[in-house]
């Protein structure tokens, strides 16, 4: 069976984009069983080979919800592409909606994947999440440890 892929995005060098970084490095300290554990950093467009040939991966990123920050999120890409075909959320220009959507419309087969978006307060060049991002990384932690024991 293949380990399920806990792959945390974003760019630890831009305050809260980092979050997804910081939750890969806390759960690389863990043992989890049938779990690999990824900072994927900003992948764009390549994000497709980080997810070709796994049965399951859960997707860690900042994401522009019009939510308080260090509020957690959990989607199915689905609800990505169709509230980010509204112009009402974003997971960064040519993040993860867009490497999602350029994989459908080359018919390339992805694993069954959940992802799980974080309220960013700032996004700008700082290498320290804020207070409230900071504050959230726990139960952002627990939210993927929860997606985890999650029946695909």
């Amino acid at each position: 069976m293949q380990p399920t892929l806990i792959l945390g995005l974003g760019n630890p060098l831009q305050a809260d984009d980092g979050i997804g970084c910081r939750v890969a490095q806390e759960l690389a300290t863990r043992a989890l069983p049938d779990v690999e554990v990824m900072d994927g950093g900003t992948p764009g467009v390549g994000l497709i080979n980080l997810l070709q040939g796994r049965a399951r991966a859960i997707i860690v990123d900042a994401a522009e919800m019009q939510l308080l920050p260090g509020e957690v999120r959990v989607f199915d890409p689905r609800q990505v592409h169709l509230d980010r075909a509204r112009e009402q959320f974003s997971l960064h220009h040519c993040g993860v909606a867009d490497a999602l959507a350029l994989a459908d419309a080359l018919k390339l087969t992805l694993p069954e994947i959940t992802l799980v978006g974080v309220q960013p307060a700032r996004v700008e060049w700082g290498a320290q999440l804020t207070p409230r991002v900071q504050a959230a990384l726990p139960r952002v932690i627990e939210t993927v440890i929860q997606q985890l024991d999650a029946v695909p």
